[in-house]
């Protein structure tokens, strides 16, 4: 795991020195060694985080056999050793997979793309054609930002590498933070900065002087459904994430596990105590207000792990000015804080920690897949009769019977159109609700990032689309951007066997109807591996990293929220009378925690990149 970045200018040949700037500031990225090839046009710089072959030779940028081809790579090919026995006619120097993915490019240009089962994002700077050659891998697993003008092309693993740039300016870009309200995240390729892009998901980019041209090189596509029996799709389900987990524990250093005590983390747990010859290692992390580590532990005898806990408190909050930092972009998942805490943990101890990240979005393990479809059957009475539905539900609701409160959401929910149905699950401010606070640039359609990926959704039921829907959104600018930053923070690489492209491609082929099973989610996945998972962890409800932010900004964090606000307030185009009507309506009883976290981490994400 590294952190890459470097220019290639147009006009004049970039400075040593930027290459400098741009490494020191991604050290948490690459703690080990550091690298800067400079000539002509181009500088290239390079962190790393030793995991194979830990000696001098795997340093970076890299360069064929007669140094007219340089790369600088940032993740793994988890397939390295067998694409390396199909080179021939090449000189290694190394164990890496960086000179592997090396010598393809040589041999077949960009169609390398294709062989390569791993997460990556890289740039290959090819002298004889002039040409800067970058992608990223197919499910958004490495972060590769860029800035390109006419002047050149300045790109890196971090924005604040692309800063060092004297010639780019922090400038917020208003439509991102008002897309950030929505969302929590800003929607790539938008960073939040303007001109500040991001590559997408396995998108690749070529860059010559005469400009930049970007493509896709892999679709997921849900069309292609098998027919095969549910005992058949179990068994070669099993099989496929033996072997992604067997691929992942490929390392050179220490590994580990991230045990939560679902049913994910407890595969990967299983499954890696299966191929590995040593005992595992697992961590896990709580709070005093809400607590699973007791299902963690359950997993953790079960195999016998040398497990670690950690429990977070309200004090950890310290932590925001660091969650700011490594993030960059304004991000509002309050898991991040958790994940933060739990990969410096492990730190300590390992250098690679394997994940459960994407089993839900692959195996319909969210709630809000339920609810999507409870409002699809909503959807189908008649108007008047749910309209009389609605307000008796609502007059119960205000008398304080509490279970009637999801059913007036499904109610109102079955209104909209098919986005408009699913938005409430998954957004955070909607509508009127995020205008009150909002007097800049307005949207025509805030709800037109979910359009666009709903539109390229081709499953054949409504639950296939929300899956499909969330693999190309939900997935990469929350969960994985959550991952990457929080670990490298601390120069941890996680790895999930969910996430391996091979994998994600056969559960597209499972029908729906084998992952929510009336009602019953992952029900194809609880049957592949039901008979090692402790039937405590098999039939609990889903939990996942759920941070108790309306307790703490009901107590702890309420000043902290006051003064964050009443700063934002100032700033166009917000206004600070809402700001702090929000924050009076949750201390009366309302539940705007993860509103409010959303608005102090933007406050804070101004001061820090914007003000500084």
């Amino acid at each position: 795991m590294c952190g890459i970045s470097g220019k290639f200018s147009f006009n004049r040949a970039p400075s040593d020195d930027l290459g400098e700037s741009m490494a020191a500031c991604m050290s948490h990225r690459g703690p080990d060694d550091k690298g800067i090839y400079a000539n002509g046009p181009v500088v290239l710089s390079h962190r790393r985080l030793s995991i194979l072959d830990l000696s001098r030779t795997g340093s970076q940028p890299m360069a064929n056999e007669d140094s007219t081809v340089h790369i600088v790579f940032n993740g793994e090919i988890y397939n390295y050793r067998e694409l390396r026995n199909r080179l021939g006619g090449h000189t290694f120097r190394s164990e890496t997979d960086t000179e592997v993915l090396l010598h393809l490019y040589e041999d077949m240009g960009i169609e390398c793309l294709s062989l390569l089962r791993g997460m990556f994002a890289f740039a290959i700077w090819d002298e004889r054609k002039e040409r800067l050659f970058l992608a990223r891998d197919r499910l958004g697993q490495k972060p590769l930002f860029y800035h390109n003008d006419e002047s050149g092309f300045t790109f890196g693993s971090t924005i604040k590498a692309i800063l060092q740039d004297e010639a780019i300016e922090a400038k917020p870009d208003l439509p991102a933070i008002r897309s950030y309200l929505t969302y929590q995240y800003v929607p790539a390729p938008h960073t939040g900065f303007e001109r500040v892009r991001s590559l997408e998901p396995a998108e690749y980019a070529i860059v010559t002087e005469d400009g930049m041209q970007r493509d896709t090189y892999w679709s997921l596509t849900f069309r292609q459904q098998s027919s095969a029996s549910p005992d058949r799709l179990a068994d070669r389900l099993r099989d496929e994430l033996r072997e992604a987990t067997r691929l992942r524990m490929r390392s050179d250093v220490p590994l580990g596990v991230f045990l939560s005590g679902g049913i994910d983390s407890t595969i990967v747990t299983a499954l890696m105590d299966e191929v590995s010859e040593t005992e595992v290692n697992t961590y896990s992390i709580g709070f005093d207000e809400y607590d699973e580590l007791e299902y963690a532990r359950t997993v953790a005898e079960k195999f016998d792990t040398t497990h670690t806990e950690y429990t977070v408190t309200p004090d950890a909050m310290e932590v925001f000015p660091e969650i700011v930092e490594h993030y960059e972009m304004p991000f509002g998942d309050p898991s991040a804080v958790p994940t933060y805490y739990v990969s410096q943990v492990a730190s300590e101890d390992i250098t690679v920690a394997l994940t459960g990240d994407a089993g839900d979005e692959n195996f319909a393990g969210y709630d809000r897949y339920t609810y999507d479809w409870l409002t699809q059957q909503v959807s189908q009475i008649p108007d008047p009769i749910r309209t009389v539905g609605q307000r008796v539900l609502n007059h119960l609701s205000e008398l304080g019977i509490g279970f009637t409160d999801r059913g007036a959401s499904l109610l109102e929910n079955a209104d909209g159109d098919t986005v408009e149905r699913y938005a409430p699950y998954i957004c955070h401010m909607l509508g009127e609700e995020a205008l009150e606070l909002w007097s800049g640039p307005p949207q025509n359609d805030e709800l037109m990032y979910l359009r666009q990926a709903f539109d390229k959704a081709d499953g054949p039921t409504r639950m296939d689309q929300v899956m499909q829907v969330d693999i190309h959104t939900y997935l990469p600018n929350d969960l994985l951007t959550k991952a990457d930053r929080a670990s490298m923070a601390h120069s941890l690489e996680l790895r999930s066997p969910f996430l391996d492209h091979k994998t994600v491609e056969f559960a597209s082929r499972i029908p729906a109807k084998y992952k929510w099973r009336y009602g019953n989610k992952k029900w194809l996945l609880k049957k592949a591996f039901g008979d090692i998972i402790p039937d405590s962890i098999l039939h609990r409800s889903k939990q996942g990293f759920s941070v108790p932010v309306n307790e703490w900004f009901r107590n702890d964090l309420r000043e902290l929220a006051r003064e964050n606000l009443d700063r934002l307030g100032d700033r166009e185009p917000f206004d600070k009378a809402p700001l702090s009507a929000k924050l009076q309506a949750h201390l009366d009883g309302a539940d705007y925690g993860f509103q409010l976290w959303d608005l102090v981490l933007l406050e804070q994400w101004y001061e820090r990149f914007v003000d500084e």
